[in-house]
């Protein structure tokens, strides 16, 4: 029996062996991209030590993942006819070892831009607005920021809410930032969404999912700041475009080098993202020396405490990946719907299947894989890159107002205000919206293109 002296060591190293597996499969995952060898040794080993972190990683998961994990595996044991043997489940880490590089990037690109003057500049200006224009302010730079550091954006803006704000002013606040937040995932290839997405269709088209996003984004965005602010004008618009003044050209720039990097390396956007990112924190680093400290070791802490997302998230696309290597999804479609799935089906579908799930607490990540692993491929008459954006509507939307949302429960904290007041209010109508009227864009667009 282990002395209880001893427990507390114990932890710390396994800690550090977390912490070492991961960092492993981070920098195999940038190596085979930079190799063009993504089922080389090097992804093989990363892919190993990916393995290995999730072994060591699942006996401290929260009891939300367990359920999560639980739903999967009930998936896993209905759809394949048989476990795949070792051989499949190293292709299958190969296939998922793109994770272990995306999430540790994006806390080391938060990690950085909490530390910059301009990201501090936002913030002041963004606390010095009339309490009129603090809630469509605070949308705006919701998505702004959101579309770089996700879920870091809350914890920024929530630092510019004036402390004597009261309830109202902080529920008001809070359902901006989740709304503009989560609907920058239609065109932001930093976010997990789109990483999920990506992988069911050839680059070019998650490349024109991005495009198309911006303008399913525009809309929900004017529409919400419209509908929802009673004292909506456009001089309160300039004034909170102008808070984002001091942070515009970085985030182009970053955009920019992103998409620059992509096409002239024949990169598909996540693998850019993964490569280009460490680079721009590196030269910030070299420029502020004595903000590195702060930066590796905020970094550090991020990439303990988002290693249930990493571990449910790769379980799903490893499931998704199984499935369609054998045909199973496939041959349980073709029980219930005989010949190739119109197109409309599918588009208004996936982001309303998402949403409405996910209100009641089914992770977005579950729902979506089965959807695009039965629509992709040519399962639905349906362009490939409206069928990703269909997807990341439905987790803009699902995430919006869901009892297990991070964005909800982080900015309940954050904002102080019930979790249950974020869920059942403005945004979970502007969720369902979002994903009904967004789908049926789609459908239009498909049309246009002469699908069904």
């Amino acid at each position: 029996m282990i002395a209880r002296s001893s427990l507390p060591c114990l932890t710390t190293a396994l800690r550090l062996m977390r912490l070492v597996c991961l960092t492993i499969a981070w920098v195999a995952a940038v190596a085979a991209i930079l190799a063009a060898r993504p089922d080389g040794m090097i992804a093989s080993v990363g892919a190993l030590a990916f393995g290995l972190f999730i072994l060591l990683t699942i006996v401290r998961l929260r009891w939300d993942s367990l359920v999560i994990l639980s739903v999967l595996a009930a998936v896993t044991w209905l759809l394949l006819d048989e476990m795949p043997d070792a051989a499949e489940v190293l292709a299958g880490g190969r296939r998922v070892l793109i994770f272990a590089a995306l999430l540790p990037t994006m806390a080391l690109v938060r990690a950085t831009a909490m530390t910059m003057p301009s990201v501090h500049a936002t913030q002041r200006r963004l606390g010095a607005l009339p309490a009129g224009a603090s809630a469509g302010g605070q949308q705006l730079a919701a998505h702004v920021f959101g579309g770089i550091i996700n879920t870091g954006a809350f914890a920024l803006l929530s630092a510019a809410l004036p402390d004597d704000a009261d309830r109202p002013q902080r529920r008001a606040a809070a359902e901006a930032v989740i709304r503009g937040m989560v609907s920058s995932s239609a065109w932001s290839p930093f976010f997990v969404a789109f990483a999920i997405g990506q992988n069911f269709v050839a680059p070019i088209y998650a490349w024109i999912a991005i495009a198309i996003g911006m303008l399913s984004a525009l809309f929900f965005t004017c529409a919400t700041l419209v509908g929802l602010n009673r004292d909506f004008s456009l001089a309160r618009l300039r004034l909170s475009l102008d808070c984002l003044r001091p942070v515009a050209w970085r985030l182009v720039i970053v955009l920019l080098s992103v998409l620059l990097v992509a096409l002239a390396f024949g990169l598909t956007a996540l693998s850019a993202v993964v490569v280009v990112m460490p680079l721009l924190v590196l030269l910030q680093l070299f420029r502020h020396r004595d903000k590195a400290r702060h930066i590796l070791g905020q970094t550090r802490e991020a990439m303990h405490s988002t290693a249930d997302d990493l571990v449910v998230i790769t379980a799903a696309m490893l499931v998704a990946f199984f499935a369609t290597q054998n045909d199973s999804l496939a041959g349980l479609v073709a029980n219930i719907h005989q010949g190739q799935i119109p197109g409309w089906v599918a588009l208004m579908a996936t982001p309303l299947a998402m949403m409405l799930l996910s209100v009641v607490g089914i992770h977005p990540v579950i729902t979506s894989t089965a959807l695009l692993a039965t629509f992709s491929g040519g399962g639905a008459d349906v362009y490939p890159a409206l069928l990703v954006q269909a997807h990341l509507i439905g987790w803009g939307a699902g995430t919006m107002s869901s009892v297990a949302s991070l964005s909800v429960l982080t900015c309940g904290g954050l904002y102080r205000v019930p979790t249950r007041q974020l869920v059942f209010g403005d945004n979970m109508l502007c969720g369902f919206l979002y994903s009904l009227l967004g789908g049926a864009m789609l459908v239009a667009f498909n049309f246009m293109m002469g699908h069904a």
